[in-house]
């Protein structure tokens, strides 16, 4: 049911990274949504492997347990299920509130890096996806080039490309049979273009930046959700149908990251995001932590994260008196603001193996907050 969750459990789904090394680390998420929306239980694991100086093996596998509900609009008369549909529903029968979902997920990921002579880096890689009614299969390449023989700047070229299938379930004269409960499959595509370049400043300070293009072209509605059309006053009802959005959308931004070690045991890393697409989303995401290192087992780590965007050209939440060819409810393309805090201790049981535990909380504006913890251990072999 990824097509369900919040854009912050999609988030923290994503592995934490590491440097080029041997290790495994295994790690265990849990992530709860208030008023009993999304709960994600997520065990995964990364080995990484490297053979010799010249080539990197990187090999990652996360299940995700999800349950929960959504909000949406539906039919009360046909019962509280996003399916719940129907046209010349009495208003008084039409309500907003949770349907619940549960649904697992299992991912893996590949990825290979070679360096050559010059010390230039090529990764290829590869990722899978499987849930009961969302496909992904996504294919991704990066070419590192160090600028100077000191390795003091780069330039970095990446490129993916997603393939998804999504089943959504057949509507009345559409061209399989609704009545047996089939699906049809629709198709998503993703493609991801970016380039960053990178700085040694100096001996305790770095820079970053980048410029990245996106553009999705396929069924990029979200199944679950529904709005309510054709609202007639004098008749007090309305059309309670599946949203409908663009099948395309193309988006651009560009990320500045610095990473500041401020004395020898503390340091800052800063970085700011802007986003803008088609669809009339615009966002700026600005995220800070600080590391302090304490004697040589213990590292703390606080951070906060603030993010604003604003609404798609065809958000409403409210009734539509008329039938216009895009729009969705869903409160993830509305007008709003968040705040992460997030904090995280590592410790250093033996020079080769490290545990670590995080606590994080969100907090969205439109109602929206969860907590969620992040517990595990890397080993380095």
């Amino acid at each position: 049911m990824q097509l369900k969750l919040s854009a912050v459990a999609a988030t923290v789904l994503v592995a934490l990274s590491a440097q080029a090394e041997d290790y495994v680390s295994v790690q265990f998420l849990q992530y709860d949504e208030s008023n009993n929306r999304t709960s994600v239980s997520a065990p995964s694991i990364e080995i990484n492997k490297d053979f010799g100086t010249d080539y990197t093996l990187n090999a990652s596998f996360v299940l995700d347990a999800v349950s929960g509900a959504s909000e949406t609009y539906y039919d009360s008369t046909s019962g509280a299920s996003a399916f719940s549909r129907n046209k010349d529903v009495a208003i008084s029968d039409i309500k907003y509130g949770n349907v619940p979902y549960e649904d697992t997920r299992a991912a893996g990921a590949l990825a290979f890096t070679t360096r050559f002579d010059n010390r230039d880096e090529l990764v290829v890689g590869t990722s899978y996806s499987s849930e009961s009614d969302f496909y992904s299969l996504e294919l991704s390449g990066e070419y590192k080039h160090w600028l100077t023989s000191s390795k003091n700047n780069s330039i970095s070229l990446g490129a993916s490309y997603q393939f998804n299938e999504i089943l959504v379930r057949c509507e009345e004269n559409s061209e399989c049979d609704a009545s047996s409960g089939a699906s049809e499959q629709m198709d998503a595509n993703a493609l991801n273009l970016q380039m960053t370049y990178f700085q040694n400043i100096n001996k305790s300070s770095y820079a970053k930046a980048s410029v990245f293009y996106i553009a999705d072209d396929g069924y990029l509605s979200n199944p679950y959700l529904n709005v309510v059309k054709n609202y007639n006053v004098t008749t007090a009802t309305a059309d309670v149908v599946a949203e409908n959005r663009p099948d395309k959308r193309s988006a651009y931004g560009v990320k500045f990251d610095y990473v500041n070690a401020l004395t020898t045991n503390t340091s800052m890393h800063l970085s700011y995001r802007f986003y803008d697409d088609d669809w009339d989303i615009m966002s700026h995401t600005f995220d800070s932590d600080v590391y302090y290192e304490l004697g040589k087992d213990w590292i703390f780590k606080l951070g906060l994260r603030y993010y604003m965007q604003s609404e798609a050209s065809f958000y409403s939440k409210e009734y539509l008196t008329n039938d216009p060819e895009y729009a969705s409810s869903d409160f993830r393309l509305s007008d709003f603001n968040a705040i992460t805090y997030k904090s995280n201790v590592d410790y250093k049981f033996t020079k080769d193996f490290i545990g670590n535990f995080g606590v994080n909380y969100y907090d969205q504006s439109t109602g929206l907050d969860a907590i969620y913890f992040i517990a595990g251990f890397r080993y380095n072999f």
